[in-house]
């Protein structure tokens, strides 16, 4: 059964606030049946009501979009020659004042460049919201959710034929916490080139090979292997990914542990006065991957090289243009821009 938008409207507005089943029956005239079916229409669209039997009565409440806690899983296949090759970043918080859209704007136009069409973003794609009271919220020249959705959908870089795939991190899910709204599933909405791949993990596949995309939701720690490390001794012996991509840490490093290819990967947002205050080290930058199968789907191979960005732009928010498809000639230029 469909139901009038306008009904809709009306209903999820008046259940921002916790209502009875019969509260509601009066105000939309319509009976229990007819009202429950309504919310179990608005269940599937992926908008949480949380209901509450009583003794008496039941009780709803929008809770905004639904935070999913099933695994997320998305496939990918090589190529012609066992090879899937992507750019890996994390921590464009595009919204904030500390954000790099110049070299954000530059990794996928070197990438485009060197056949990389394909990019997995491991988390915080927005800056986040801050409380008004925090000391912090002046720091985002952007602080409200539709904003923010609207800032990344019109300046997150564009180039015919490259697709990003994202997860949502600790700062974009202070949206759904405050909002009720999944500021990942909001973009996708309203970009085919940004895929979403979930909140916080995603398990993708490559032919018969696992990468796990994660993002960090705990403190940093003083030695930059430990939050990898300590994922993987979180996998049993048989769940353990061939390679864990790991966002949100703000550093750049490669390593295997438990035969696990670990990538920490980078930033790229400028140091911001919260890192600096908590004494967070920033590396900026990207990884160029390239990861070979054999003939039966399974890892030969991962070959990861890195880019860092040694000078940030100040100001670059009042100053950087978005990359879109009728400018992919025109090369952003950074300044010392190196590689190890």
């Amino acid at each position: 059964m469909k139901y009038d938008e306008k009904i809709i409207n009306k209903f999820l507005t008046y259940i921002t606030k916790e209502k009875s089943l019969s509260q509601v029956c009066k105000e939309l005239e319509m009976n229990e049946y007819e009202v429950l079916g309504l919310v179990g229409y608005i269940r599937n669209k992926g908008i949480n009501i949380a209901l509450k039997k009583t003794y008496s009565d039941i009780y709803m409440i929008k809770m905004g979009d639904i935070e999913y806690h099933e695994k997320n899983t998305y496939d990918f296949v090589s190529d012609d020659a066992s090879e899937f090759k992507f750019i890996a970043i994390s921590d464009t918080r595009l919204g904030s004042k500390y954000q790099q859209l110049s070299i954000l704007n530059d990794i996928y136009q070197i990438g485009y460049d060197n056949g990389y069409k394909n990019v997995i973003l491991c988390g915080n794609l927005s800056a986040g919201l801050y409380r008004i009271t925090d000391i912090y919220s002046e720091t985002n020249f952007i602080n409200d959710t539709q904003s923010q959705i609207n800032y990344i959908v019109e300046n997150f870089p564009y180039i015919e034929g490259m697709k990003t795939y994202f997860i949502t991190g600790k700062l974009d899910d202070r949206h759904l916490k405050q909002e009720k709204i999944s500021i990942g599933r909001k973009v996708a909405e309203k970009r085919d080139d940004m895929i979403f791949l979930g909140e916080n993990s995603c398990d993708v596949h490559i032919d018969n090979t696992t990468m796990q995309v994660l993002g960090n939701k705990i403190g940093k720690t003083y030695t930059v292997s430990y939050r990898p490390q300590q994922q993987v001794d979180s996998f049993r012996s048989e769940d353990k990914p061939d390679i864990l991509l790991y966002g949100g840490l703000l550093q750049m490093e490669k390593f295997t542990y438990r035969n696990v290819n670990c990538i920490s990967v980078p930033s790229v947002c400028a140091t911001t006065k919260e890192m600096t205050e908590k004494r967070y080290s920033n590396t900026i930058g990207a990884w160029y991957v390239t990861v070979k199968t054999d003939k039966k789907g399974l890892l030969e191979s991962v070959i990861a090289i890195s880019s860092p960005y040694y000078v940030t732009a100040k100001d670059d928010y009042l100053k950087a243009r978005p990359l879109k498809e009728s400018n992919t000639k025109a090369k952003t230029l950074v300044k010392k821009r190196g590689t190890h």
